[in-house]
């Protein structure tokens, strides 16, 4: 007689514990039977389940009461715009003080050890160090400067932007000057000379991590920093938020995504906000994400140069 195979319950959540699993009543054969894949010591996941982070946290959290998810894990959490999009199968930043067992070992899991004085904010019943916080660490990682002063502006949104009106009361996260007070409080830690660099260079107001990066690459090719999102009021009234602009020279630059082209009545709002600015007496270079190639790059260049020369 064939042997039955050892089935998982409907309502199995995607990662569970092998302690809350036997609580529900399933047996040895179920928690480690063929599917039910071992993800770290007492943790599972349905075979045939996506990966999902943050229910893995949310297990982890559930072992780990005391623990506190922090650096790219912190960053991915609260939004920040890191330069890839989370797989799945990453490692998880778990962090503990020493006098609740320090560094973390665990497979899957980064550990680290978490300074008594961090500043920790909960997201979902889960604990995570506060967008301050988490972004100073970041400093001491692997990320390019470049990466660094986006996920610094990501903290600095309008709470009227994109993702402001998304998560309302999301936005800002943090300020200017709550980063430099952070800075203070974390003079020895890794990466700290660049962050405090950095700093003075974010700015607040940014709606996107393109618009950050452009405006950075801008200013290292020598052109003048452009203001981020100002209201502008043309001469018949209308309030205009152009993404990039100088506004003694009346040059603005719009980034436009995929959904700007994509989307019919975007497109069509685009392009009456152009015709307005122009007749306003506005040059606007609309650009895409060709810019951040090297033909695109150099077409831009020549653009804006001729632009800026005109009204010079």
């Amino acid at each position: 007689m064939p042997r039955r195979r050892a089935t998982l319950p409907q309502g199995l959540p995607t990662y569970f514990s092998a302690s809350r699993a036997r609580q529900r009543g399933l047996v040895r054969k179920q928690i480690n039977g063929p599917l039910a894949v071992i993800v770290s010591q007492g943790i599972r996941m349905r075979r045939l389940d996506a990966p999902d982070q943050w229910h893995l946290a949310s297990v982890l959290q559930d072992i780990h009461p005391d623990g506190v998810f922090s650096h790219l894990s912190a960053a991915d959490m609260w939004g920040m715009w890191l330069p890839w999009k989370d797989s799945g199968h990453n490692p998880i930043h778990l962090s503990k003080t020493r006098q609740s067992g320090g560094s973390p070992r665990r497979k899957g899991v980064q550990g680290h050890v978490l300074p008594a004085a961090a500043v920790i904010r909960t997201i979902n019943g889960l604990r995570v160090t506060a967008p301050a916080w988490t972004w100073f660490d970041l400093a001491g990682t692997h990320l390019s400067d470049e990466n660094l002063i986006a996920d610094g502006d990501s903290l600095l949104q309008r709470h009227d932007g994109p993702s402001g009106q998304g998560q309302p009361g999301m936005h800002p996260l943090s300020t200017v000057d709550e980063l430099r007070r952070t800075a203070e409080q974390r003079p020895g830690i890794r990466g700290i000379q660049r962050a405090r660099a950095a700093v003075d260079r974010l700015r607040p107001g940014v709606d996107s991590r393109p618009e950050s990066v452009l405006r950075q690459r801008m200013v290292q090719d020598g052109f003048p920093d452009p203001t981020v999102n100002p209201q502008i009021r043309l001469a018949e009234g209308t309030i205009m938020r152009p993404d990039l602009a100088w506004t003694h020279l009346k040059i603005c630059i719009q980034y436009e995504g995929d959904h700007h082209r994509t989307d019919k009545d975007q497109f069509r709002r685009d392009t009456g906000r152009d015709r307005a600015m122009q007749s306003d007496g506005w040059i606007v270079l609309r650009v895409t994400g060709e810019v951040f190639t090297e033909i695109g790059w150099a077409q831009f260049v020549q653009d804006l140069k001729l632009a800026l020369a005109g009204r010079a």
